[in-house]
Parts: structure tokens; sequence; C-alpha cells
């Protein structure tokens, strides 16, 4: 395992170079919205929150993990440019989209934004100790239950106008429940409440409950009545899902979900294990009705089923995981690591070709990458 955690150790240093070289837009401000293939600035294009929350948790969490303070340039301007052109001063929470020149577009509020946010800041204050990050966090926290979260129902909105009206969906989306417990369980480092636990075990009720019940994959949606809406399996999901619920188990101190979260993992993972024997990665999606693979390998699908075995080395001691590890990292470093231009690939055609996307994007951002870097 040495070598693998020199590898990572590697790469994350990599792709932290490549962020705040590349991506930072010196003329209008915080970070370009997107690159293309090549690593070229695309200087017009729209800037995102998601790619702006993951950068500054990135660059926070790294820090925190390497112990440096060689990027706290790049975490005060995340920050600044979130606190700047992101924050609702007047009805609250952040907007999802900005013009490159920090000019609002679109002021929905959805609720993986706020999520992704609230874990962001949280982050930051965890390396910063300020207080002015501390309150924002607060704020937001505050907003999502105040505004998202629907007590007679009890489950979270997906997202809401700019003036707090819910934008109608019959859908309750695994995405928002995850990623709210995520942000939640990073908050909880800084703000041990004990209102915030019980959120926290109810998310982990909400999601163990109604999203995990499938013995082979996770849901991604539900319909008004909790019924599943799946049509695509995202096998991502369903590595990484419990891997997150994992974590809030321990940060929270409670261990009864252990066994159940472990046969989630080992169940969940079959099939990535089937399709790494068989075409060295992990393809994005299966198509549930004609049993079908969408043939495309998909960045973060490899990097959270790197996670996954590592969390069932840990639980198991069983060396086939670690083995299972270096198959998929060995993967990535053959067909994934853009050794010319810098970053990762975000996709690979069946015949594990580069498919021609932008390198940065709202969705592609070192979150992944950094995750599994520091798992490691």
């Amino acid at each position: 395992m040495n070598f693998l955690k020199e590898e990572t150790l590697e790469t994350l240093e990599k792709t932290l170079k490549f962020w705040f070289t590349k991506v930072i837009d010196d003329k209008n401000g915080g970070f370009y919205g997107a690159l293309d293939f090549y690593g070229n600035p695309l200087s017009e294009n729209t800037k995102g929150i998601i790619l702006n929350a993951r950068l500054l948790w990135s660059f926070a969490k790294a820090s925190n993990h390497l112990k440096t303070e060689k990027y706290t340039f790049v975490i005060n301007r995340a920050y600044k440019y979130i606190s700047s052109y992101f924050i609702d001063t007047k009805y609250r929470g952040v907007y999802w989209e900005v013009s490159y020149k920090g000019k609002t577009l679109n002021s929905e509020k959805k609720a993986i934004a706020q999520a992704y946010t609230l874990l962001a800041l949280s982050e930051a204050y965890l390396f910063s100790e300020k207080e002015e990050i501390k309150i924002k966090c607060i704020q937001l926290y505050e907003f999502i239950e105040e505004y998202l979260y629907n007590v007679e129902g009890n489950y979270y909105y997906n997202s809401l106008t700019r003036d707090l009206k819910v934008v109608e969906s019959e859908t309750k989306s695994l995405g928002t429940h995850l990623h709210i417990l995520e942000a939640y369980t990073t908050f909880y480092k800084i703000n041990k409440k004990e209102r915030l636990k019980e959120q926290i075990e109810n998310l982990l009720i909400i999601i163990t409950e109604k999203f995990l019940l499938n013995e082979e994959f996770c849901e991604l949606n539900l319909d008004v009545n909790w019924n599943s809406l799946t049509k695509l399996i995202s096998l991502g999901h369903n590595v990484e899902v419990p891997c997150i619920l994992f974590d809030a188990c321990k940060e929270i101190g409670i261990e009864h979900y252990t066994p159940f979260l472990q046969k989630k993992i080992e169940s969940y993972s079959k099939e990535i294990v089937s399709l790494i024997n068989s075409v060295e990665g992990v393809y994005q999606f299966r198509e549930l009705q004609n049993n079908t693979y969408t043939k495309e390998f998909q960045w973060w699908m490899q990097t959270e089923s790197m996670i996954a075995f590592q969390y069932l080395y840990k639980l198991t001691s069983e060396e086939k995981y670690i083995h299972l590890i270096n198959q998929i990292w060995n993967f990535v470093k053959n067909y994934f690591l853009d050794n010319e231009y810098g970053e990762w690939h975000e996709k690979l055609d069946e015949n594990k070709k580069p498919i021609n996307l932008n390198k940065v994007d709202m969705w592609k951002s070192p979150y992944h990458i950094i995750r599994m870097c520091i798992n490691m």
C-alpha cells in the first residue's frame, strides 16, 4: 500500500497545482467557469456554485489533511467570490449560476447548492477559524432547515425560487438528502449541537429506509409516495452513498448502522467487481429495464469505487480489496490521467479513448479526486 499512498499523494499535489495555476480568472475574479478538453480557459462561460463550492472544499480539505498553508490564497479567493457573488443578501441562501462577470443568471435556490456551500464553508472554517465563516455556516444551516425541510412529510425539497417558494416537483432526490447529510456531518465538527445531531440521525433514517431498500442498487429518485422512479442505476452512487453514511455515523458516534452499511457496500459493489474483471474499469450507468450498460467510463465512478474498497478493507482486512483498489488505480493511470494537458479526462468511450469534453465545468471539479487521494 505504500506505493499507492505515494502515488495518490503525488496525484493530490498535481491536481491542486492544476487548479490553482490553470483555473484562476485574474480578469473577472474568482475562477473560470470552464476549461476545454486541452485545458484552455473558456473565459466567458458561466460560473456555477457547485464548481465554486467544491473548489473551496477541495483546497480547504487538502490543506487540513496536509497541514499546510500553501493554498491559503486559493481558499481566501474562493470564499471571497462565493460571498460576493453567490450569497443572496436579501432572501438568504445561494444562487445557482452567475455570468463570467458575476451577474446573477439563475437565482434558484437548489438544495444541493446550499449543501455543497455549507460543506465548503464548514471545511474552510476548520482551516481558518474565522468567525465570519462560522456565522455564514450557521446562517446557511438555518436557511436549509427553515425553508427546505418539509416537517410534515419528513423530507427535504429539491429547490426553491429566489424568493423562497417551493419549486414544484413530485420527486424526492437521493442527491438532495445525501449531500445535506454530508454537509451536516462536516458542520457538526464545528457546531456540536444536539439538535444538529438529531437532524443527522433523521437523514440517516430517511436514506437507509427509503433510498437503500433495494438489494442491488440505491434509488436515485422516488415519487411523492416514496415509490421508485429509478430507470438508470448509477454505479458510482451505489458505492459512494454507504461511505458517506459511514462518515456521518462515525462523526456523531453511532455504530448500529455498521453491519447494514457494510452489507450494502458489499452487495452494491459486486457489479463493479465484475466490470473491473471484464473491462478494467467502472461504467457510468446500467439501464434497469433492458439491463444494458451505458458503455462509457466516467472519472468519479473510479474514485468512489476505490474509496468503497478501502472502507471494506478497513472493515474486513481482506486482501482482495487491496487488489481491487490497485486494479482500478492502474486503470486510472493508464487511461484517465492526462499527462499532456493536466488533470483527468472526464469520460472515456467503450474503447477507453478520451471523449472530447471540458476539463473543467460546473460538475467537473477536483472534489472526487481529492476525496479519493485523502482516503488512500
